[in-house]
């Protein structure tokens, strides 16, 4: 064998996820598709435990509510883990999202700004300042005339 890596088929790499935003849609949509039936099958593992569970007679010296506490103590880590499986199909869009952002867009935008810098720095450079057109002059009004009283009309 040598000394370098060969490459194994099939298996998502680094290198894959950072070649474009399809690459990284495709994943997540694989590992969508691969958590679905896990997330369907445990939640429906939990309804029916916990089914049984509240099903279930007293144990002898139960107090009131306690064999209601001990199923709730009971499914607990199984609620848990589904929670954790809904997370990641939430994270894994978060990431992507977070990705296009700090690696896809973030350049643009840097560069986009440094051009408007260096935009200004030639303005500066060049003696003069940046040209505000002057407002139009506005017609005066007619002798005699004041604004406020325009919409009057004088009786002779």
């Amino acid at each position: 064998m040598s000394d370098e890596k060969q490459r194994r088929r099939g298996v998502w790499t680094p290198d894959l996820l950072a070649q474009g935003p399809e690459k990284r849609r495709v994943f997540i949509e694989q590992r969508r598709q691969f958590l679905a039936p896990l997330l369907a099958e445990s939640k429906s593992l939990l309804a029916e435990i916990e089914a049984d569970l509240n099903e279930a007679d007293k144990l002898p010296g139960d107090l009131p509510f306690q064999a209601k506490l001990r199923v709730r103590h009971t499914v607990r880590p199984l609620e848990k883990v589904i929670a954790d499986l809904e997370d990641v199909i939430v994270q894994l869009t978060v990431y992507s999202a977070r990705y296009r952002r700090s690696y896809e867009e973030l350049p643009g935008k840097r560069a986009e700004k440094e051009a408007e810098r260096q935009r200004l720095k030639e303005l500066k450079a060049g003696g003069g300042q940046q040209q505000i057109d002057a407002p139009a002059p506005k017609a005066e009004p007619a002798e005699g005339t004041n604004p406020f009283f325009a919409h009057l009309k004088k009786s002779s």
